[in-house]
């Protein structure tokens, strides 16, 4: 089947949300802007197979769903599923779900500057699934525009934010106006106990 025959594209960006931040809005709407897409999908893990400590999926998923706006969409298939999330899972599952989308996946570009996807649970199956849209972060920049057949790097560049940045101010008692959308910062404010408490049920 042509790319042309199907009826939507979709670029998928999968995130830890521990929390989602004005950075993964940002490359979401750049991506709606410059790419060749027409919708993003957020899709919240469920466990990270690197990172430790995330907050509870109850708290992350309300705050993704805050993240949504006009073709951003938020996406619970990981979350729905126990244990580790892998990337390739989800993409066999949507592309299962989802038969006539056309979907690719959205990722920084210091992942491909430290090597990190080679790590990824059967990432030489998973290129083979999927494109991968690399946007450009701060301090990784990749002058290629395409590194191989399953990476294309886009002319977006993501802004200096990160979840652990806001986690970390929030430990000191900092402000996150302008790290977070106001509607997460909000409800932030307003369930930090039962956020900084760490529960990850």
């Amino acid at each position: 089947m042509s790319k042309k025959k199907f009826i939507k594209k979709v670029a998928c960006l999968g995130f830890s949300a521990n929390p989602p931040h004005v950075g993964h809005l940002d490359a979401a709407k750049q991506i709606l802007r410059h790419a060749d897409t027409d919708e993003v999908w957020l899709i919240p893990c469920n466990q990270h197979n690197f990172k430790r400590g995330l907050w509870s999926k109850k708290h992350r998923w309300a705050m993704t769903k805050l993240m949504e706006g006009q073709r951003i969409k938020a996406c619970d298939i990981e979350l729905q599923r126990k244990g580790i999330s892998y990337t390739i899972d989800t993409v066999r599952e949507i592309k299962k779900k989802y038969p006539n989308y056309f979907f690719t996946w959205i990722i920084g570009s210091d992942i491909i500057a430290d090597k990190n996807y080679l790590r990824w649970h059967k990432w030489r199956e998973l290129s083979r699934l999927i494109t991968f849209w690399v946007i450009q972060r701060p301090g990784f920049l990749i002058k290629k525009k395409r590194l191989s057949r399953c990476f294309n790097i886009l002319n977006i560049k993501a802004p200096d934010v990160s979840s652990t940045m806001i986690r970390d101010r929030l430990n000191k008692g900092l402000s996150i106006k302008q790290l977070v959308t106001p509607k997460v910062e909000r409800y932030i404010k307003r369930n930090r106990p039962s956020i900084l408490r760490g529960s990850t049920s």
